[in-house]
């Protein structure tokens, strides 16, 4: 996973403890206790925030649908887009919200909206905000510094997703459109990748190992990289002549 931690800013127990939580739970706006966030069901979770489309926007924010979810989250930019598209991938991540919560941060004066509420296979809590590097301001790295902060007074993670290159990011928009359920792995196609563990080939071999279903070859290859099946370094533009290392599984 693309994340990296954020360093917290050095805070009294007093302080952190001051810091009140808003959700959207069940439809209904509500402050909950911070202790309370790490028991809430995050698909009755809906965003605290919605930005709304104005001219001369610079940022696109839509919908997404999760693979792992099988929900739609909302997004503010289409760096947030990708971010949730690393998420999905990851087997770790089994449920997303977005937009989770507004933390006031009481006797500091400021408020903050996390970009995602992750829980993970284990049962924890993951904390996410997103942001290039090269657009965070200082404001925003205290922002972050201080959520780190109060997620470790919880036992809760931290992550920031700032370090996406463009090459990744182009990546994984390509594969993206091959996580929907009709990229379903053909049970041959299964049988296939399981005998074929740990062999590497280039992708225009790869493909043709691919074929003889009622899915186009091309189609489910590049499904089977989004799902991991097919290991390769999505650092580098995906080309025929990538190479490729197989799981030795197949996926649903």
């Amino acid at each position: 996973m693309i994340l990296t931690s954020f360093a917290p800013s050095q805070h009294t127990d007093a302080e952190l403890a001051a810091v009140t939580v808003e959700v959207k739970y069940d439809g209904r706006v509500c402050d909950i206790d911070a202790e309370q966030l790490s028991g809430l069901e995050l698909s009755s979770i809906a965003p605290i925030r919605l930005s709304r489309a104005y001219p001369g926007r610079q940022n696109y924010a839509g919908v997404y649908w999760s693979a792992t979810t099988g929900r739609h989250h909302w997004f503010e930019s289409l760096y947030e887009k990708t971010a949730l598209s690393v998420l999905d991938r990851d087997p770790d991540v089994v449920d997303i919200a977005t937009q989770p919560f507004k933390l006031r941060l009481g006797r500091l004066g400021m408020m903050h909206f996390p970009d995602f509420l992750i829980r993970r296979s284990d049962g924890s809590r993951l904390i996410v905000d997103v942001r290039p590097r090269r657009r965070i301001k200082a404001r925003d790295a205290e922002l972050f510094a201080i959520t780190a902060a109060w997620a470790a007074s919880l036992e809760m993670h931290y992550r920031l997703f700032a370090d996406l290159t463009r090459v990744e990011e182009w990546n994984l928009r390509l594969l993206s459109g091959y996580r929907y359920t009709r990229w379903v792995c053909p049970g041959s196609v299964a049988e296939m990748l399981t005998a074929r563990r740990g062999e590497a080939r280039t992708l225009r071999d790869w493909e043709s190992y691919f074929g003889g279903t009622s899915s186009p070859a091309r189609g489910l290859l590049l499904a089977a990289i989004w799902h991991g099946a097919l290991e390769v370094d999505l650092g580098r533009r995906l080309e025929f002549e990538s190479v490729a290392v197989c799981a030795g599984r197949g996926w649903r």
